[in-house]
């Protein structure tokens, strides 16, 4: 009997001893998994202050488009600044046309001092090609409506020169902006903030169709992402239809392409 209840005593002994092993594993698996869900969720965490999610993407014309038709005809400062603006005008200072290269100012400018725009402004206007970026800058005195105070002001219109008729990607706009998105994604997920930059990279559309003279004109801060919008505007799918001047020929034309941060 005594044998039998020591016997018994053994068992429930050893099965005790297994349970217990059984759950302190348990526990320390549980644990582990635990440490590792909140270890992930700090790493995710930490990533999320890098990821970058307005990354910019547009393509049109350098500055807001004007047609070399409407620069030609120009005859007065009026002719380029918003009416609205121009009722409020009582008298001007002065106005200065610039070429602009990119978004920097160069040594070729003429300066008027009336709303009428003098004959070397007209003729360095009419010089002017497809593409060409100018800078205007009217300084005047302008009425309050509300007070009649005449106070001092200025306007600086930046303006593109286009042809009659621009070129266009036939899918659309925002199919090439999709195009681009998709084919970037994996490289422009993860950024630094504080390294993008914003980025514009100029191309040609040819009287042909063709994408050609593609160059880097200002880096996102990435020298990978720069390289993959080349590659990518590059070899776009779909086709282009060129450009137009006033007679329905084709011509070649240049636009922009920004990314990254969105900058002016």
């Amino acid at each position: 009997m005594k044998k039998r209840i020591l016997i018994f005593c053994g068992v429930l002994l050893a099965m005790s001893l297994t349970a217990f092993a059984f759950i302190s594993w348990n526990d320390q698996v549980e644990t582990s998994s635990s440490k590792s869900i909140v270890s992930n969720t700090l790493v995710a965490e930490d990533l999320n202050i890098n990821v970058f999610s307005d990354f910019f993407y547009n393509v049109d014309t350098r500055f807001g488009a004007i047609k070399k038709s409407d620069v030609d005809k120009a005859r007065s400062i009026t002719d380029f600044l918003q009416k609205k603006q121009t009722q409020q005008i009582v008298s001007y200072k002065s106005v200065k046309i610039t070429i602009l290269e990119d978004s920097k100012q160069t040594d070729i400018s003429e300066t008027g001092h009336s709303s009428t725009l003098t004959a070397a402004q007209i003729k360095l206007l009419n010089s002017t090609d497809y593409s060409t970026n100018i800078l205007i800058r009217a300084d005047y005195l302008e009425s309050n409506k509300t007070t009649s105070t005449l106070t001092q002001s200025y306007a600086t219109p930046h303006l593109t020169i286009v042809p009659e008729k621009q070129a266009i990607y036939t899918s659309g706009k925002d199919a090439l902006i999709d195009y681009l998105k998709e084919n970037s994604k994996e490289i422009t997920i993860i950024v630094e903030n504080d390294k993008l930059q914003p980025a514009k990279l100029y191309f040609t559309v040819t009287k042909k169709g063709h994408i050609t003279n593609v160059k880097l004109v200002t880096t996102s801060g990435y020298p990978s992402i720069d390289k993959r919008m080349i590659e990518l505007i590059t070899k776009a799918p779909g086709k282009w239809e060129p450009a137009e001047n006033t007679k329905g020929e084709k011509v070649d034309q240049e636009l922009v392409f920004s990314f990254g941060l969105m900058g002016c």
